[in-house]
């Protein structure tokens, strides 16, 4: 069902390899534990051999589970998001969206208004003769343009590069988590020793890999109603341009820059950024973590 639905046939293979591997060495464990029982009178052994028969199937049973999980959650996304896509496609065309549309469009224009303000604050005028005359800059006011968007483009950086750790952390767990932590998982709670560590590897696999991404699935639901009606279309305010059509209009009519596209909407892009690279990552690792926490204790009362 897996190969069919939810994955390839060489993750498939590789996984029911390193599972089927574990799962053959504790049936071999089991089986001299109890010829030794048998041999030596000993009940206790075989008491421990039927608790730990139990503790391999709870823990093939966890492990199919969990893959049942998987393409449920893909199948709910592919329906609630359409296109055919999973919870990881689509967090990683969201991101891309934020950082190449509304990020790097924001840096770009803003590079371009201080290089354009450089070059105003650098035009002077002269009065009087070469000799006894003055020379005053024609327009002063644009260096303190420039320090501001110099500002922005400070306050902007990290936000990116916020993003863009985002998409790589996606990538990572995607090839992470199913192909190794969860069969590693497997693999340790099928023996005494290490079963809180494979409980805990399970419980980590299965966050990751359902909710962490399908809470981007969410960011996209919320921030996409937010920034698609304030398009660039929209900026500045119709009250701004009211209010101030002297300012508007010079600057645009003297071609020095348009703030409509430079100035006014890298602002509102800062807004969003905001939102994506900070607050939201956040909200998710805190989700994240709540569901291992919870899912672990869980597993670690009911299943142990």
């Amino acid at each position: 069902m897996y190969i069919a639905i939810c994955g390839t046939d060489e993750l498939a293979g590789l996984l029911g390899s390193m599972v089927g591997t574990g799962a053959a060495t504790m049936v071999l464990l089991l089986a001299l534990f109890y010829m030794a029982s048998q041999f030596f009178k000993k009940p206790e052994y075989e008491a421990f051999v039927t608790i730990e028969t139990y503790q391999l199937i709870v823990s093939l049973l966890l492990f199919g589970s969990v893959f049942l999980s998987s393409c449920f959650a893909d199948e709910m996304v592919k329906e609630f998001v359409g296109g055919g896509k999973d919870s990881f496609q689509v967090a990683q065309e969201y991101l891309q969206y934020i950082t190449y549309e509304v990020a790097l469009s924001a840096v770009e224009k803003l590079q371009s208004l201080v290089l354009l303000s450089q070059w105003a604050s650098s035009v002077t005028m002269r009065f009087g003769a070469s000799v006894w005359g003055i020379i005053l800059p024609a327009f002063p006011s644009f260096v303190v343009v420039e320090r501001t968007v110099e500002f922005l483009l400070i306050l902007i950086s990290p936000f990116t590069a916020s993003l863009i750790v985002q998409q790589v952390g996606l990538q990572v767990i995607q090839g992470v988590m199913f192909p190794f932590v969860l069969p590693m998982g497997v693999v340790l709670r099928m023996f005494p020793p290490t079963r809180d560590a494979g409980t805990f590897f399970i419980s980590t696999a299965l966050a990751f890999q359902i909710i962490f991404p399908f809470t981007y699935v969410m960011h996209k639901t919320i921030v996409q109603d937010i920034l698609i009606p304030n398009t660039l279309s929209g900026w500045p305010p119709q009250q701004f341009q009211s209010n101030y059509p002297a300012l508007t209009g010079y600057i645009t009519d003297n071609w020095l820059f348009d703030p409509q596209s430079m100035l006014f909407h890298p602002l509102l892009s800062v807004s969003f950024l905001l939102l994506q690279a900070i607050f939201l990552p956040a909200l998710s690792i805190t989700l994240t973590v709540a569901f291992i926490k919870g899912f672990n204790k869980f597993i670690s009362q009911k299943l142990g």
